[in-house]
């Protein structure tokens, strides 16, 4: 037997020939596949681009949700910082107050609009308003009366002008139980009013 039929007939021979036919064959079906995928319009359907237009949508909002909740951790506590000072403007303007003179409620409400906390500016005015109506004796300050029971003693009274002192009131009532906000132009209603008040005393 020479060496080249030896070698064709070997295992090791037979084992690449078959290998080689393999792997030839699987080359040819898939060429093929694609081909006939193509001419077919597997890949020019529109099938395909619709499934291809989903998954970019999907991932568009997948990417909008991580912005957003990335930008929800950042501002989460200036949105802590801006509800703890809202409860604490909140707080001020119910707690106990001080007895201070009309002059000194009035001077704090100057300091405060300087500052622009105008729902401070207000409320001392709002104070001032208290003040005054218990020096005349029209009605003395109890911390147990609500504004709407001030109005109604007012009403009762008589007390001329009235709608200087019920505009006070309201807007004292809004700022505490409402998030209304507390601007300057609000502020110049309340001093405008404070005016009327305070003019009639000094006539």
């Amino acid at each position: 037997m020479s060496a080249g039929s030896f070698e064709q007939d070997s295992l090791g021979w037979h084992y690449d020939l078959i290998k080689q036919r393999i792997s030839e064959w699987i080359e040819l079906k898939t060429s093929q596949m694609a081909s006939d995928a193509w001419e077919s319009g597997f890949l020019q359907s529109k099938l395909l681009w619709q499934i291809i237009k989903v998954c970019l949508w999907l991932l568009i909002a997948l990417l909008l949700v991580l912005i957003l909740w990335q930008l929800s951790l950042v501002l989460h506590p200036y949105w802590k910082r801006w509800q703890r000072n809202d409860r604490a403007l909140i707080t001020e303007i119910t707690q106990p107050t001080l007895q201070l003179s009309v002059n000194d409620w009035v001077e704090r409400s100057q300091i405060a609009r300087v500052e622009g906390n105008y729902r401070q500016a207000i409320f001392c005015l709002y104070q001032a308003m208290l003040e005054i109506l218990d020096q005349r004796g029209i009605i003395s300050t109890q911390l147990s009366l609500t504004d709407l029971e001030y109005q109604r003693s007012l009403r009762q009274l008589q007390v001329s002008p009235l709608s200087p002192y019920e505009l006070l009131l309201s807007i004292h009532q809004q700022l505490c139980f409402s998030q209304a906000p507390a601007d300057q132009y609000l502020f110049e209603q309340c001093l405008q009013a404070y005016q009327q008040i305070a003019s009639v005393i000094s006539n």
